[in-house]
């Protein structure tokens, strides 16, 4: 049997192989085109932008009235009077039992946010209990009214932009020990705060 010889590369051509496999292996790690763990990739990542809500109330102008109950001194009737009391300083100086000073604002509520609530009150400024009784009544004027509570309601989101009429009505007490009493009222407060 006859073999057919193979070729064998002779011991220096394969140190010269050796030895370009090692240059190149050096070529590329010594510098950034090798695989020396420096691979990195990069890509955007698309977002939104997030914002924040808004809780706001603005107010109107106040008007202030005061309502009387008089005896008309040559009848002898009853008669009911109405003064305009706005912008008027110290003009409520002895008031008589139903005497009834009323102040009208209007609210423009400001209320955007996902799962947004929170709380209309309106404080009268006068402790309950008083010669001086207040009564606050809410109407709304357009928007979604809000559900029903004696001076503080809860608002959401679906009110945003609505308005509502504010009446805080102040009413002598017809008790006796309320005569010769004086009251001084903190200021009428409308405020929104978020739960």
């Amino acid at each position: 049997m006859t073999r057919t010889p193979r070729f064998r590369p002779s011991t220096a051509g394969r140190a010269l192989a050796a030895a370009a496999a090692a240059l190149l292996a050096l070529t590329l790690l010594g510098n950034s085109l090798g695989t020396a763990a420096r691979w990195s990739d990069t890509a955007p990542l698309e977002t939104q932008a997030v914002s924040t809500g808004t809780l706001d109330v603005a107010l109107e102008p106040a008007r202030a009235t005061l309502h009387r109950t008089d005896v008309d001194p040559t009848t002898g009737a009853l008669r009911r009077g109405t003064t305009d009391l706005t912008g008027a300083a110290d003009a409520l100086s002895a008031l008589a039992p139903g005497d009834t000073v009323v102040v009208t604002t209007r609210a423009v509520l400001d209320v955007e946010g996902a799962n947004l609530a929170a709380t209309l009150t309106v404080d009268p400024g006068v402790p309950a209990g008083g010669a001086v009784v207040p009564r606050v009544e809410l109407v709304p004027v357009s928007g979604a009214p809000p559900q029903p509570g004696p001076s503080s309601w809860t608002v959401t989101s679906a009110h945003d932009g609505a308005v509502y009429d504010v009446t805080v009505s102040y009413e002598v007490s017809p008790d006796p020990a309320a005569q010769g009493t004086t009251v001084t009222p903190g200021p009428l407060t409308v405020a929104l705060t978020q739960h």
